[in-house]
């Protein structure tokens, strides 16, 4: 399938999509510093998101939306260039707990939210404390590569809870790729998919 008629297909997704979801919302800012480290990669990315699933069902895990199905990036490109820790990071839980989180970037999209596909980093609680309806995680990566900013019409985010899952928006900077993660046919799918935040 060509790169239009996927954007054509994610749209009409979206747009059903839209009807069955609840009100929810999810946003994220991304800082980068210098890292002090001199063992490590030049660059430290804090991701700071914040989720209101405006349910009574709790958080079941967050993407990290970064380039759509055939994308000029490669699962290589991004695993060349970006590096984190274990757990990648950690959020409010459930009665106060602390929840961590593992990352794990795929290519084959997010199977459980149907329409998301492509380049992702998923951040995946790990047993034991859950994350609630509503919270704030932070998750650190690191790269090489200089911060550059988003471009909001392609890198954003994705939550996912119950059967739902709500699309937000990011801010920050972004390890600068060689790779374009924004291909001229997919600018006017992060218009249209911002119809449905």
């Amino acid at each position: 399938m060509n790169r239009k008629l996927t954007v054509l297909a994610l749209v009409c997704f979206m747009s059903l999509g839209a009807i069955a979801r609840a009100q929810c919302d999810i946003s994220g800012d991304i800082t980068a510093s210098a890292n002090t480290d001199p063992a490590g990669p030049a660059w430290v990315y804090t991701l700071t998101i914040h989720w209101d699933t405006d349910e009574k069902y709790a958080l079941s895990h967050m993407d990290l939306l970064i380039d759509a199905a055939g994308g000029s990036c490669s699962l290589q490109d991004i695993a060349q260039y970006l590096s984190w820790g274990d757990p990648i990071g950690t959020s409010d839980g459930e009665g106060g707990c602390t929840v961590s989180y593992m990352g794990e970037l795929s290519d084959n999209g997010d199977p459980s939210i149907p329409g998301v596909t492509g380049l992702l980093l998923k951040f995946e609680p790990y047993d034991g404390c859950e994350p609630g309806n509503v919270g704030t995680g932070v998750f650190v990566f690191y790269s090489d590569l200089g911060p550059v900013p988003v471009d909001e019409d392609m890198l954003s985010l994705v939550d996912k809870y119950a059967q739902m899952y709500c699309f937000g928006h990011l801010t920050g900077m972004f390890p600068g790729l060689a790779c374009d993660p924004v291909a001229e046919e997919l600018t006017s799918f992060g218009s249209l998919k911002g119809m449905y935040r």
